[in-house]
């Protein structure tokens, strides 16, 4: 009888160890530390984990189902799942995103689909090999600059200033050349009533503009102040034609009357006013081309005497004569060439008014 009791309290204390086994719930997860918690590996997608059954082999309820209602029966130690309690798991933090790796305080998510792939599978550049020296480029050797041949202007003239050459070119009219232009038109007429007022018989001609070269509103003069005439037509700029009548009146009527007294100086023959070319022993335009020059070649007096602009005897009433007209003329004009100069002014006077540095002249 003792044996049955101690046998029924073995037998109840057992049963009871094991509903308590059954009933109470494991700790709580969060009481135990973090990486105490396996991390399970990741796996494809839809792939069956170990000891589980694909679904296409599932037949009816799990091994060991238990009660009348159809429900699986938990396993051992473990509650059948309540409903919401895996919400509840996510909430607490103990669902799968607890078991990733925290990100640290600053650090940036992958954008996009690369983030979700292994790093195997990004592409990563190439670096690039670095360069040798046998890999640089042959450098090509210099060749020497060969110095350009100045032109010979005093023979065949250079063919970018040769005469068509100048008047294929076309002038650049901008705004502030066409100030200029209005400018130059105001003080060309200023300078025709000067000549007006000197007495100069003369007309006004068309402006002519051929491309780099060009007179505006060109004077022909007919006959100056002094009573002088010229032999042919002129082509001037009426500022030339301005100091040509100043140098007549003030230095060639009254050299003639000192040197030939009972002669008359009635005319001046001229060699050429506006020319578009090139200049003859120099690189660049000529001031004739721009109808700022003018060649004087001679002087007729009334008895028919003739002097012409060349190399006379020394001391010779001619020589005295030219010599004073020259002289004259450096003031009037800018620049003043003849006899003695060079071989292409050895017949005639050189007369022209090009600006100057500070306003002097170039007399030679």
């Amino acid at each position: 009888m003792r044996w049955s009791v101690r046998r029924g309290a073995l037998i109840v204390a057992t049963s009871a160890l094991a509903f308590g086994l059954t009933v109470v719930p494991p700790l709580a997860k969060e009481d135990s530390p973090v990486a105490a918690v396996p991390v399970p590996e990741l796996r494809p997608d839809g792939a069956p984990g170990a000891g589980e059954t694909p679904p296409d082999k599932a037949s009816g309820p799990a091994k060991g189902a238990a009660g009348g209602n159809g429900s699986p029966a938990s396993g051992p130690g473990r509650l059948p799942e309540k409903p919401g309690e895996a919400g509840r798991d996510d909430a607490a933090g103990r669902g799968p995103d607890r078991l990733k790796p925290a990100r640290s305080a600053g650090e940036n998510p992958m954008p996009g689909p690369a983030s979700e792939r292994p790093i195997g599978d990004i592409p990563v550049p190439e670096t690039r090999p670095a360069a040798t020296i046998g890999d640089a480029a042959p450098v090509a050797p210099k060749t020497p600059a060969t110095k350009a041949a100045k032109p010979d202007v005093t023979g065949s003239a250079d063919p970018g200033r040769a005469p068509d050459k100048l008047k294929a070119r076309e002038a650049a009219i901008t705004p502030a050349a066409a100030v200029l232009a209005a400018a130059a038109i105001e003080d060309a007429k200023m300078c025709e009533a000067e000549l007006e007022k000197r007495g100069v018989l003369f007309t006004i001609g068309e402006s002519i503009s051929e491309g780099a070269c060009g007179v505006l509103r060109p004077v022909n003069i007919e006959r100056l102040s002094s009573g002088v005439a010229v032999s042919s037509g002129t082509k001037l700029l009426c500022r030339s034609a301005l100091a040509l009548d100043r140098w007549m009146t003030d230095s060639v009527v009254p050299a003639a009357k000192a040197r030939f007294p009972t002669e008359t100086l009635t005319e001046f023959r001229h060699a050429s006013t506006y020319v578009c070319r090139t200049r003859a022993s120099e690189n660049g335009i000529s001031e004739h081309a721009r109808g700022s020059a003018v060649d004087i070649a001679a002087f007729a007096f009334r008895d028919g005497t003739r002097i012409g602009v060349e190399a006379h005897p020394p001391d010779s009433p001619e020589a005295r004569f030219q010599r004073a007209v020259r002289e004259g003329a450096c003031g009037p004009f800018k620049t003043v060439l003849g006899p003695g100069t060079d071989a292409d002014h050895a017949t005639h006077f050189h007369l022209d008014i090009a600006a100057r540095l500070n306003g002097g002249t170039y007399c030679k």
